[in-house]
């Protein structure tokens, strides 16, 4: 009976983000305990209280970027244009070129780009966050970031990852 809820509230999230999450449903037929942990590591990443939206987004996509999962960076396309966001600074962040973008939110996208991409560091990047948006909101959009990295992780260990089309994913966020 727990399965069958369980299978049925993951395909009301796939509805909700657009993609499939078959690796959840293997999770479910494995394991109650060990979807209950993945569940509450998801809920741990997804609220968004003291971060803007579009930057939160930002800091999704990039890290979702990073771990080169297409079906990961399909779903963060998909939440970032439910909640509004522009299709053209979702290109924009998708592409990598963020000359066009709000300081802040190129700001948001390189330091994605250090920490999930190139494990470093970008100091000015992050002390321009903090200055715009707060100490708050630079840590949520820390968690958004590498959370967004994490769970592709998951996925390609338990060997449901996609490889990350770029040029089709841009094709996706403007249709």
């Amino acid at each position: 009976m727990l399965k069958k809820i369980a299978h049925g509230l993951i395909g009301q999230a796939e509805k909700r983000v657009g993609v499939t999450f078959d690796y959840v449903h293997a999770i479910a037929d494995t394991s109650f305990s060990l979807l209950s942990r993945y569940n509450r590591l998801f809920r741990f990443l997804d609220p968004n209280l003291f971060a803007p939206q579009d930057a939160y987004h930002v800091a999704r996509l990039r890290g979702a970027i990073s771990a080169d999962c297409g079906t990961c960076v399909e779903a963060e396309i998909n939440l970032a244009r439910q909640t509004g966001m522009d299709t053209a600074v979702i290109d924009q962040v998708l592409s990598g070129t963020y000359s066009a973008l709000p300081e802040a939110l190129a700001a948001t996208a390189r330091l994605a780009d250090a920490v999930t991409g190139q494990r470093t560091d970008d100091p000015d990047a992050r002390e321009m966050i903090r200055s715009k948006f707060g100490e708050e909101a630079l840590i949520e959009l820390c968690f958004a970031m590498t959370g967004a990295a994490l769970l592709p992780g998951i996925k390609r260990g338990m060997g449901y990852a996609t490889g990350c089309d770029i040029d089709m994913m841009r094709k996706i966020a403007k249709a």
